[in-house]
C-alpha cells in the first residue's frame, strides 16, 4: 500500500479507469482491483454473490465510474444534458 493510499480517507472516490473482477466460487466471494486515474491499483473488500453481482451491472457502462476500494462504494457520473422527453418536454 502506498503511502498515496494510507492517507486517503473511506469515502473518498476517484475515477476508475479499469478494473478487474475474481470470483472465487469454493468460498462464494469475489473482489475487484480498481486502477484508478492517477495509476494506483486497490483491491476492494470481499463480496458476497449479490453484492458482487450488483457492482459489476454498476461497472458494466460506458459513463464515467468512481469508487473507493476500501468501502467497495463505486458511482457512474452523466453529464446533464439538454434533451428532454416524455410529456412535460
Amino acid at each position: 500500500m502506498t503511502s498515496m493510499t494510507q492517507a486517503r480517507k473511506a469515502g473518498q472516490m476517484k475515477r476508475i479507469t479499469s478494473y478487474q473482477a475474481l470470483w472465487r466460487p469454493q468460498d462464494n466471494r469475489g473482489h475487484f482491483w480498481f486502477t484508478y486515474f492517477d495509476g494506483e491499483k486497490a483491491r476492494t473488500i470481499d463480496l458476497d454473490a449479490e453484492s458482487f453481482r450488483t457492482m459489476l451491472k454498476v461497472l458494466d457502462t460506458d459513463k464515467p465510474i468512481f469508487g473507493d476500494h476500501t468501502t467497495s462504494a463505486i458511482a457512474v457520473h452523466s453529464q446533464p444534458n439538454e434533451i428532454k422527453v416524455g410529456a412535460w418536454a
